[in-house]
């Protein structure tokens, strides 16, 4: 049996970031992985705001491409464009960012397990005991989860974390976009239910291209029928094999049970809106990490004060969520043909000022609610349809 204070169950970004921190501490921890080798493959689409690069102190060699603007198309692809000088948000070579969180950990002090798969967790006089498939054992005082959307810990644990999913594809392509600088944005319900589909460009002749949906069936085909609908991907060559992961979205009562932390997307810290989860796990992460670090330097406080690390990340995020959970209810809300006749009735100044002002991955919940300001018809639409049920 191995002893450790702290294990994480997860080795991905977000989960390493929280070994990394308590490991510079002289906390003991070891990070338990399933796969056998972590960064691969990529589930994101690998689009972080310009906070997130300052938050991680990441080197300029894994930015891939900034983008300063976004084009939206509807399903019958009006469409409607904004750019402004200055990127807000970065496309950053995901796979290689997963090995400098592991390599950040590592040097710090944290093991890692490879191949790890938990067969078992017992929880008895303080001490919570991992059982492994292949047998081994570990001892530790707080279990960590940052296993991402998976829900097979909260099963063992008899633990549930509700909300909804949102579930996505995503497949690389060489296509010559006619501007590398911007994402583009496509609303089609017969693709993306509730959701949209992506283009996001890599470098000058690639791209990642993708959708999210709330229904979660035949993805692959849907994916098949985007290529053949948008006219922006016409020209797509694909160049790798398609990604499904899917994305858990809403608020969650409990994260903190006694010497249990769940964290990034076990915890559905993940933004309603976007879909974005990096930013808001390593913002959780960095708050549960201060929170282990406190409970062990206070022995006689140790789970009171791991308990507060619900209250402590909601007093930072839970705000935010909410807002965008507000603007997918408006989203979801409105048909294709409404999309469609909103892109082509906008005022277009005032929204470009607004989204050039606010930002738009950065500040959706307030880029989001004053465009519904200048955009009278959704609010009724969303009004109607509400009390019609």
């Amino acid at each position: 049996m191995e002893k450790f204070d702290v294990i994480v169950i997860g080795g991905g970004p977000i989960g390493c970031n929280v070994a990394n921190n308590l490991a510079k501490e002289g906390i003991s921890v070891a990070v338990l992985e399933a796969k056998t080798k972590i960064g691969f493959p990529n589930h994101c689409s690998g689009l972080v705001p310009m906070e997130f690069i300052e938050l991680t102190n990441l080197d300029n060699s894994l930015i891939l491409n900034y983008i300063k603007g976004a084009e939206v198309f509807s399903y019958k692809e009006s469409n409607f464009q904004f750019k402004r000088d200055t990127p807000y948000a970065a496309v950053i070579d995901r796979s290689n960012f997963d090995i400098l969180m592991e390599r950040r950990a590592k040097e710090s002090g944290a093991k890692f397990f490879y191949n790890a798969h938990i067969e078992s967790i017992e929880i008895k006089n303080g001490e919570s005991n991992i059982t492994l498939t292949n047998g081994k054992i570990f001892s530790t005082k707080v279990i960590v989860v940052a296993t991402g959307s998976t829900s097979a810990i909260q099963k063992m644990l008899n633990i549930e974390i509700n909300g909804s999913t949102i579930y996505t594809v995503q497949i690389d392509v060489e296509i010559p976009l006619k501007d590398t600088e911007i994402a583009f944005i496509y609303m089609n319900n017969q693709v993306a239910h509730n959701w949209f589909a992506w283009a996001i460009p890599t470098n000058q002749n690639n791209a990642r291209v993708g959708f999210g949906e709330d229904i979660g069936r035949n993805l692959l085909d849907k994916l098949d029928f985007l290529f053949k609908t948008w006219g922006v991907l016409s020209s797509a060559k694909i160049t790798g094999k398609p990604v499904v992961w899917s994305i858990p979205i809403g608020i969650p009562k409990k994260t903190a049970f006694k010497n249990i932390l769940f964290v990034g997307d076990a915890a559905r810290q993940v933004k309603p809106f976007s879909g974005g989860g990096l930013l808001t796990g390593f913002i959780a992460g960095n708050i549960l990490s201060e929170t282990v670090i406190a409970a062990f330097k206070d022995s006689a406080n140790f789970y009171k004060i791991l308990e507060t690390y619900d209250n402590r990340w909601k007093k930072v995020l839970s705000n935010e969520f909410k807002k965008e959970i507000f603007l997918r209810d408006v989203y979801t809300s409105l048909t294709d043909s409404d999309k469609d006749e909103i892109i082509k009735n906008l005022n277009r100044k005032k929204i470009s000022e607004i989204l050039l002002q606010y930002g738009f991955m950065d500040n959706p919940a307030i880029t989001g609610l004053k465009l519904l300001l200048h955009t009278p018809k959704i609010p009724l639409i969303y009004i109607r349809r509400k009390l019609l049920g």
